[in-house]
């Protein structure tokens, strides 16, 4: 492996004022703005595009703002909380409803309807899609692939937050092709998920049976919450993927669209230019090419290789007999 594509990617929320007051996401739109160009900048001085997941409010409010960074290079695709989208029909009794906990009909319903006003702000529909908090449920990619999504962002393997119906326990950790019954599998599908890339060295653990990897993005104080340095999140990341060879390789990053990252005085914009430092010093040591890259063209690498069907093979015993009491 010579080289390894890095993709940057924020998801854009809509405002607080717009949304539910406990949700996250920028105060006002002039912040959010600051954000995306902020993060376009920095991404830019080290070489590296931007993937946009854009709210459909958020796109119908700031659509020049990311139509014109589409022709400086950045991808755009859609975002989607469902309880952040439609209070009245997504929440009931305090219980937020996410994504994955949405049948496939409804999940059909939304992504049709939302997909339409996104492509009213933005002048397209669009082909590349991530759910909040990477939720999500069997019928996920099966949907994306009929609605006409090409690929995604979609899932965050290694992490299992039960109140938010985001289990990914055994996901696939590189760029492949979808399965249409289950979505932790590699498939067959005209749907590239490329999964945002973690540390598999430790398994951090939270309250409520959470569990989840340590991953590069800033929006997290690593070193001081974790002890964990983003030296070593790095370059167990790059070790890792180098060690799995995939034929599409890929280090995926994720932030959000409330930071002030125009501030270089700001402890996130700080930690970003320490991520990406950390990335490209990884990737040296590795002898790896970093290159810069939009989720479009991963996505693109993915769905150019032949779908791979590979044979059930049953070698030996799987479960041993321990000795009876």
């Amino acid at each position: 492996m010579k080289e390894v594509s890095i993709v940057l990617t924020m998801d854009c929320e809509p405002t607080t004022a717009t949304s539910d007051r406990s949700a996250s996401g920028p105060k006002d739109l002039p912040r959010g703005e600051r954000a995306v160009l902020g993060y376009f900048d920095i991404a830019g001085s080290y070489g590296f595009p931007v993937t946009y997941f854009i709210h459909p409010e958020t796109a119908l409010a700031q659509a020049p703002l990311f139509n014109d960074l589409s022709k400086r290079g950045a991808c755009l695709g859609l975002h989607m909380h469902p309880w952040k989208y439609s209070v009245s029909r997504y929440q009931r009794r305090r219980f937020f409803a996410h994504y994955g906990g949405l049948s496939e009909n409804d999940q059909r319903a939304l992504l049709s309807e939302t997909a339409t006003l996104w492509h009213e702000a933005i002048g397209h529909r669009p082909e590349y899609f991530r759910p909040g908090t990477f939720s999500a449920n069997d019928a996920i990619f099966r949907v994306l692939a009929e609605l006409g999504f090409r690929g995604g962002s979609c899932s965050a393997p290694g992490r299992v937050v039960p109140e938010m119906q985001a289990i990914w326990t055994a996901a696939e950790p590189d760029p492949h092709r979808a399965h249409a019954q289950f979505r932790q599998a590699r498939g067959d599908l005209e749907f590239a998920n490329v999964p945002l890339s973690a540390d598999f060295s430790a398994l951090l653990t939270g309250r409520a049976g959470r569990r989840m990897h340590a991953d590069l993005r800033p929006d997290v104080d690593w070193p001081g919450d974790y002890g964990v340095s983003y030296k070593t999140i790095a370059t167990n990341i790059v070790t890792q993927v180098k060690e799995r060879a995939p034929a599409v390789p890929a280090i995926v990053i994720i932030t959000h669209n409330h930071y002030e990252y125009r501030d270089n005085s700001d402890p996130v914009t700080q930690r970003l230019r320490d991520s990406l430092d950390a990335l490209c010093a990884a990737c040296s040591a590795a002898e790896i090419r970093p290159v810069g890259a939009a989720l479009s063209k991963v996505v693109d690498d993915v769905l150019a290789l032949p779908p791979v069907k590979e044979p059930f093979k049953l070698e030996g015993h799987i479960f041993e007999k321990t000795q009876e009491t």
